[in-house]
């Protein structure tokens, strides 16, 4: 119950450079995770439309978009918490930093294993 706890306090601000270059490291994280979510909805869909596939896109590809979007999404929220954390000196709890660090890949993963399922690379 203790480690469970421990999860959500909120620790004091640490103002050390250490930690200010490790939020900048996180910010910069998380916007290469919006450019790749931008880009692989960019090329699935040129993909899809210079191979000429016949099958209907409700069958994986418009799932893949989809997380894709919420990834890039999940990803730009993490940015702006970031930056209000910085603003108003507040340092966040494990369990946020592990939202941020883990949310938006996962989203991004699924994305990409249902685009490789669409297009026959994984059967």
């Amino acid at each position: 119950m203790k480690t469970l706890k421990s999860l959500f306090e909120t620790p004091r601000f640490d103002e050390s450079s250490h930690y200010l270059l490790s939020q900048e490291l996180e910010f910069e994280y998380a916007k290469s995770i919006v450019t790749y979510s931008i880009s692989f909805i960019g090329g699935v869909v040129t993909l899809k439309s210079a191979l000429s596939i016949d099958t209907p896109i409700d069958q994986g590809l418009s799932i893949a978009i989809g997380a894709s979007v919420i990834s890039a999404l999940i990803s730009f929220e993490n940015q702006q918490g970031i930056i209000q954390d910085l603003r108003h000196k507040r340092t966040p709890n494990k369990a946020k930093m592990l939202y941020r660090k883990y949310s938006a890949p996962m989203c991004l993963g699924a994305a990409i294993g249902y685009a490789l399922q669409y297009f026959g690379v994984l059967s």
